[in-house]
């Protein structure tokens, strides 16, 4: 029988340098699983270290991402972000799960210093078969120019007919597509869930002593 997915956003919005909604003192990373039919997604991250998000000072974004398709497939992985605050982001690829000291057996690069596109459309990262499992680290940090605003991060699955979405668009799962669904979809299961909705942004900082522009 189906697991529904779970669905608890959290969101992270930093003003001027200061956090307005604080994570908990002393908060543990936390982890989030969005289950569908055949996908997996498996979402950790520490939002107390969001707290100091500065540039150069990235947070930390881990998703496991797997499935159990009944043949042989590939599952394809990538994320997409809207806003207006610019975001440098690496994005690594680990065969195992991290390790504190790092992956096991090193990590693949897909992404270095990206300067994220805030267009809303999903950029493909990889592939992998769908009997292996992806464990994708994403570093988030502000870009040194912000201008301000806040951009939202999502990491997309996709794979044997499913789809799955790490990110903001309310708790919605779906096992089937209506007959007015763009056929793009294949008739496949569409699964859109709030898993890790990350807001990252600043407004812009205040000049000391300035005056009226």
């Amino acid at each position: 029988m189906r697991r529904p997915p779970t669905a608890a956003p959290f969101a992270v919005l930093l003003a001027a340098g200061a956090l307005l909604v604080a994570a908990p003192a002393g908060a543990a990373p936390t982890t989030q699983v969005i289950q569908g039919d055949v996908l997996r997604l498996v979402s950790v991250a520490d939002w107390d270290a969001a707290s100091s998000l500065r540039p150069g000072a990235p947070v930390q974004w881990d998703v496991a991402i797997s499935a159990d398709a009944p043949d042989p497939g590939l599952v394809s992985i990538g994320v997409s972000a809207s806003g207006s605050a610019p975001l440098l982001v690496d994005v690594s690829l680990c065969a195992r799960a991290w390790e504190a000291t790092g992956c096991p057996g090193g990590a693949t690069a897909l992404r270095t210093a990206w300067s994220i596109p805030r267009d809303g459309a999903e950029v493909e990262l990889t592939r992998i078969a769908d009997d292996q499992t992806a464990h994708v680290r994403l570093a988030i940090t502000l870009d040194p120019d912000d201008v301000g605003g806040s951009t939202e991060v999502r990491v997309h699955a996709r794979g044997a007919g499913e789809s799955a979405v790490v990110g903001p668009g309310g708790g919605l799962a779906t096992t089937g597509l209506p007959a007015t669904t763009p056929s793009m979809f294949g008739g496949g299961i569409v699964l859109a869930a709030v898993g890790a909705l990350l807001v990252l942004g600043r407004r812009r900082r205040a000049v000391s002593g300035a005056g009226p522009s």
